[in-house]
C-alpha cells in the first residue's frame, strides 16, 4: 500500500468526526462562546462515553451483519450491572476491610458483568435456535422481561457504586486501557480469525456460505458469546461512569443506550473500506457523542439529541448508498465535457 493510498483513507475515515467537531465549534463561537465545547476536558468526556457506545455497537455487530437484529441489548447491559452489584460488595467486603484504597472490587464487578451478560445471551442465543423465530420479536420479549427483572433485584432501588473501589473502569487511564484491550481483541477475531470470516460471509450471502460448509448454528452461538463478553466490559464501563443507575420507570427507556449505538455499526461498515471495522464503529461512536456534546453546547433541550442522531444517521446512510451514483454521475458528465471538446 502506497503513502498516497493510506494518506486519502486516513482523510476519508477522519473527515466525518473533523466535518462536526469544526460545525459545532463555530456554531458555539456564534450562538454560545460561554460554552466549554472543543476544550481537553469536554473532549475527554466524549471519548469516554465514545468509547462506552463502540463497545455496545461492537457487541451488537456480528449479529447484526448476519440479519439478526437484537433490541435486547442495552437492558442485558443495565439488568447485568443490577445483578452484578449487590454481589460485588458481599464478594469485596472482606477485600475492604484489609485495604481501604484496593481495586479488587473495580476487577470483581467486571469479571461478574462479563459472566453474567455471557450468560444472558446466550439466553438469547438458544431460544433463537430452538423456537426458530426471528431475533428481533425473540429480543423484545427477554427485553420486556429483564425491563421487569431490573425492578424486582435489589427492590427497584437501581445499582448504586460509589467510590474509586467500584469505578476503576470508569476513569483515567483504566478506562483507556480496557478499551485498547477490547478493541484490539475484537480486530483480531473479525479480521484474523475463522470465526470473523464466516461471520462476513453469512453476511454477505447466507445461502452460499451455508452451501460451503459454514456452521450457522455455531456462529449464532459464538456470536452471541462475543457480544456478552463485551456487553459485560460495557456494563462494567457504564457504571464507572455514572457511579449509580436507576432502575427505569418506563419500559423500553433502556433502548436508548443501544439506539445511540446503531449508527456507529453502519457508520463502521462504511467506513472498513478505508480502514479495520473496529477502528470505523469506534470513529462512528465518537461523530455521534460530538455531535451530543455540541447540541448541549449550543443549549438545545435535549430531545433535540435524538433527532439529530436519527437526521445524522438518515444522511450518512443516504450519502454513502447513493455515493456511487454521484461518481458516475461526476464521471458521465467529464466524458461529455472531452467528448464535446473532440468534436469541435
Amino acid at each position: 500500500m502506497t503513502f498516497k493510498r493510506i494518506a486519502g483513507n486516513t482523510w476519508k475515515t477522519l473527515i466525518w468526526p473533523v466535518a462536526i467537531y469544526v460545525l459545532f465549534l463555530v456554531l458555539c463561537k456564534i450562538f454560545s462562546p460561554q460554552a466549554a465545547f472543543g476544550t481537553w476536558k469536554s473532549i475527554d468526556g466524549v471519548i469516554k462515553q465514545a468509547i462506552l457506545g463502540a463497545l455496545i455497537a461492537m457487541a451488537m455487530a456480528c449479529n447484526m451483519i448476519n440479519d439478526r437484529w437484537d433490541f435486547s441489548m442495552g437492558i442485558i447491559c443495565v439488568c447485568s450491572s443490577f445483578i452484578a452489584t449487590p454481589i460485588a460488595k458481599a464478594l469485596s467486603a472482606g477485600i475492604l476491610e484489609n485495604d481501604k484504597r484496593s481495586t479488587g472490587p473495580s476487577w470483581i464487578l467486571l469479571l461478574l458483568c462479563i459472566v453474567i451478560c455471557m450468560l444472558l445471551c446466550l439466553i438469547n442465543a438458544v431460544l433463537y435456535l430452538v423456537i426458530k423465530v426471528p431475533a428481533l420479536v425473540i429480543s423484545i420479549g427477554v427485553m420486556l422481561i429483564y425491563e421487569t427483572l431490573v425492578r424486582i433485584v435489589n427492590g427497584g432501588n437501581g445499582a448504586r457504586l460509589s467510590g474509586i473501589n467500584y469505578t476503576l473502569f470508569g476513569r483515567s487511564p483504566w478506562i483507556y486501557i480496557l478499551a485498547v484491550a477490547v478493541f484490539l481483541i475484537f480486530a483480531v477475531i473479525y479480521t484474523f480469525t475463522k470465526f470473523g470470516y464466516n461471520v462476513r460471509s453469512l453476511g454477505n450471502n447466507q445461502q452460499i456460505a451455508n452451501n460451503i460448509g459454514v456452521n450457522e448454528t455455531k456462529n449464532v452461538i459464538l456470536s452471541y458469546l462475543l457480544c456478552g463478553f463485551i456487553l459485560g466490559v460495557a456494563a462494567c464501563v457504564n457504571v464507572g461512569l455514572k457511579g449509580s443507575i436507576e432502575a427505569s420507570s418506563t419500559f423500553n427507556n433502556n433502548m436508548g443506550m443501544m439506539f445511540q449505538a446503531f449508527p456507529a455499526v453502519f457508520i463502521g461498515l462504511y467506513l472498513s473500506r478505508y480502514t479495520n471495522f473496529t477502528v470505523g464503529i469506534f470513529i462512528g461512536a465518537f461523530c455521534i457523542k460530538l455531535m451530543t456534546a455540541g447540541v448541549l453546547a449550543l443549549g438545545l433541550p435535549s430531545a433535540v439529541q435524538d433527532i439529530g442522531v436519527g437526521a445524522f444517521l438518515f444522511f450518512f446512510i443516504a450519502l454513502t448508498t447513493n455515493q456511487g451514483r454521484f461518481l458516475d454521475k461526476s464521471a458521465r458528465k467529464a466524458a461529455m465535457k472531452i467528448a464535446r471538446a473532440e468534436n469541435k
